[in-house]
């Protein structure tokens, strides 16, 4: 298949089910619906989103069926990158290429706005009476989830290289998410049982290679090409694959995770062209 199209293709209709799903600038208060719209729609890969569209595909669901619950990740993911830019998290000013929400309206305003979208996930997810996907997103979200990964990613700041504390932070940061994406995917699609269960062990590994990917992407490229700082990592002193196993170890990693995702899509007596060439892309992505 073409990979190429088939992300833009799935881009397309995922920018367009979120813009009609947020509030317009207009009504108030106007700086938090120009914050929030400014944070989602501003040129995202959409990465997660387009796996949980891609996880109900094998079992031949309408797209109807999962665009609830692809925004609704898309929705939250937003949100904890905006937390993730504040001055007291990473401190960044730069995301996807453009100025963080806290330069562009202030700390107050950009906290508030990442609260919201927050918010407006599970919203998303209730109006169209998904209590399981909202289980699972709150499940990957929570204090055992994302928001674990975070605490202990700062807490691990200038501490010496640890290999369980960054295998723990890269699974609950990043991981976790894209586990959740994959199986709200195909529990939206009907999969068993036993089906999802080889889909969650897809979305958790291809979740690890991405963050190390991230990580080794830092290292090596430029801000033009991220569309964020590069070596931001290591000015944080964060605790990353490369600083802990070395550079040609984390890429190793990378492939490793890759197969492993790969050869669970192979347990599966479904069509998974699609997820296959997601999880190569990823391997190979320069942002």
């Amino acid at each position: 298949m073409n990979i190429s199209n088939y992300l833009k293709q799935k881009q397309s209709l995922i920018d367009t089910a979120l813009e009609d799903c947020l509030h317009a600038e207009g009504p108030r208060p106007s700086i938090l619906h120009e914050a929030m719209r400014y944070c989602v729609l501003n040129g995202g890969k959409r990465i997660r989103p387009i796996l949980c569209v891609a996880a109900s595909e094998p079992f031949g669901a309408p797209v109807s069926s999962v665009i609830a619950p692809a925004i609704a990740v898309e929705l939250f993911h937003c949100s904890t990158l905006i937390h993730d830019d504040l001055p007291c998290m990473d401190d960044d000013d730069l995301r996807r290429g453009l100025p963080t929400c806290h330069i562009k309206f202030g700390e107050a305003n950009a906290v508030l706005a990442g609260d919201a979208l927050m918010i407006h996930a599970f919203q998303v997810l209730a109006e169209h009476g998904q209590s399981a996907l909202s289980l699972e997103l709150a499940r990957a979200a929570g204090s055992c989830g994302v928001i674990a990964g975070q605490v202990e990613d700062l807490a691990a700041e200038d501490k010496k290289p640890n290999a369980d504390l960054v295998e723990f932070i890269h699974m609950h940061k990043t991981a976790i998410l894209i586990r959740a994406a994959v199986r709200m995917g195909a529990i939206a699609g009907g999969a068993r049982e036993d089906e999802l269960e080889n889909l969650s062990l897809f979305g958790e590994k291809i979740g690890m290679a991405f963050q190390i990917e991230d990580d080794i992407l830092d290292e090596t490229s430029s801000d033009d090409v991220l569309g964020k700082p590069a070596h931001s990592d290591r000015d944080h002193h964060k605790m990353t694959y490369p600083a802990v196993h070395g550079m040609e170890a984390a890429q190793q990693m990378v492939r490793d995770f890759t197969s492993d995702a790969v050869v669970s899509l192979n347990m599966l007596s479904r069509e998974t062209s699609a997820l296959r060439a997601i999880a190569e892309y990823l391997m190979a992505r320069e942002f």
